[in-house]
C-alpha cells in the first residue's frame, strides 16, 4: 500500500530532525533552518490536508528533498549541502502553503 501524505510528512520529520542533529558544528544557519522547518511541519502535522491525495506528491518532493539532504550530512559532503537546504527549503515552503499555512516564510 502507498504510503499516506501523514507517512511521507512523518518520515521527512524525521529525516531533517536527523540533518539537523550536530549541523550547526559545520554551519548554524543551516541547523537554524533546518529546525524551523521541523517545528513548521510539526505544527501542519496531522492536519487533514495530509489525508488527502493531493498532499501526497508535494510530500513526497519534499521527503526526497530532505533524504538526499541527509544522504549529504552523513558523507559529510558540505560543498553541496548549501544548495541542498535551498532545495529543501523550496519544497519545505511549498509543502507548508499548500496545508494550509499560507504567509508563512522559511528563512
Amino acid at each position: 500500500m502507498p504510503q499516506s501524505g501523514q507517512e511521507m510528512l512523518d518520515e521527512t520529520i524525521s529525516a531533517c530532525k536527523s540533518i539537523a542533529d550536530g549541523l550547526g558544528a559545520q554551519n548554524q544557519d543551516w541547523e537554524n533552518s533546518v529546525a524551523e522547518i521541523v517545528e513548521k511541519f510539526e505544527e501542519v502535522s496531522g492536519t487533514f490536508f495530509f489525508k488527502t491525495m493531493p498532499s501526497v506528491p508535494v510530500t513526497r518532493t519534499t521527503m526526497r528533498d530532505a533524504a538526499s539532504a541527509l544522504e549529504l550530512k552523513n558523507a559529510s559532503e558540505w560543498d553541496g549541502m548549501g544548495t541542498a537546504l535551498e532545495t529543501l527549503i523550496a519544497s519545505s515552503q511549498n509543502l507548508i502553503e499548500k496545508a494550509g499555512m499560507k504567509g508563512t516564510t522559511l528563512t
